[in-house]
């Protein structure tokens, strides 16, 4: 199926490796430096690129977001922490995976929700998850969107949105600009966050920037993600969860250590996750 075919309803195409794209990542929301300060919500054609809404997305998250397409699966489990970032293990967010898929069986959704809990680590911060990486993806074109819905202003209960998506493994830890990363001079293709603003296209994997936490040390504080979305070709068989598909990582934009905690998830039947 082609990317074009692919890129509809407000979903955007990603670039592939053998595209020569100067960056894995495409923009979506340029407001808010990475999560440093308020993003504006989505709504007109300075900031509302990749994002997708409806009003049965408006009255019900597990609606499709697009036409013709029907739910099968939801899978909900809490992110535990560990030691040494935690005093005892605990979960510190829940995660939802979503699966949409068209009548004809020939496209898929994959959804992914992220809801930070009010469980601060052992040093008394709340941990922050900057992007979302998700394995599976190698040999097919995909495009991605994201559903921002917004909840209340109070503490621990806003939505984000979606600054970028990348077709990468590599998170990027950059001053908050729009500078998009670029593929030159590139850590390698594993990399799981680079210090530079670089990171090199890896088919097989999708990074969503975003900033989520219970409680922020920066002026924004917006404890649940948007629904970012997937769009890739399929067939009738359901996705298989497995381990380490899904990456959550705190990549510095708020000066907090380096973080990447591993998570099963739902992957394509028949993909891997250790394919870079």
């Amino acid at each position: 199926m082609s990317a074009n075919v692919l890129a509809q309803a407000g979903f955007v195409t990603l670039p592939s490796a053998s595209s020569q794209a100067k960056s894995a990542y495409v923009q979506c929301n340029p407001t808010g430096k990475l999560g440093a300060t308020n993003a504006a919500v989505p709504k007109d054609a300075g900031n509302d690129a990749c994002s997708v809404t409806s009003s049965a997305l408006i009255s019900s998250v597990t609606s499709a977001p697009i036409e013709d397409f029907r739910l099968v699966g939801v899978m909900v489990s809490d992110v535990p922490m560990s030691a040494p970032y935690s005093d005892k293990e605990i979960a510190v967010a829940v995660l939802t995976d979503a699966i949409w898929r068209n009548k004809e069986n020939t496209e898929c959704i994959l959804g992914t929700h992220l809801q930070m809990k009010d469980a601060p680590l052992a040093d008394g911060q709340y941990w922050a998850v900057n992007d979302i990486a998700r394995a599976g993806f190698a040999d097919n074109d995909v495009a991605i969107a994201y559903f921002y819905k917004p909840h209340s202003t109070d503490k621990g209960g806003n939505t984000e949105v979606l600054f970028r998506a990348g077709r990468t493994f590599t998170s990027v830890a950059n001053a908050a600009d729009d500078v998009l990363p670029s593929t030159k001079n590139v850590p390698p293709v594993n990399t799981a966050i680079s210090n530079t603003n670089a990171a090199s296209i890896s088919d097989n994997w999708v990074n969503f920037t975003t900033d989520v936490s219970f409680k922020d040390t920066d002026a924004s504080t917006r404890a649940i993600s948007s629904i970012f979305y997937i769009k890739y070709s399929c067939d009738a068989r359901d996705p298989v969860s497995k381990p380490n598909a899904i990456h959550l990582r705190t990549s510095m934009q708020n000066g907090q250590k380096l973080l990447d905690v591993s998570v099963p998830g739902l992957v394509p039947v028949d993909k891997e996750v250790e394919r870079y």
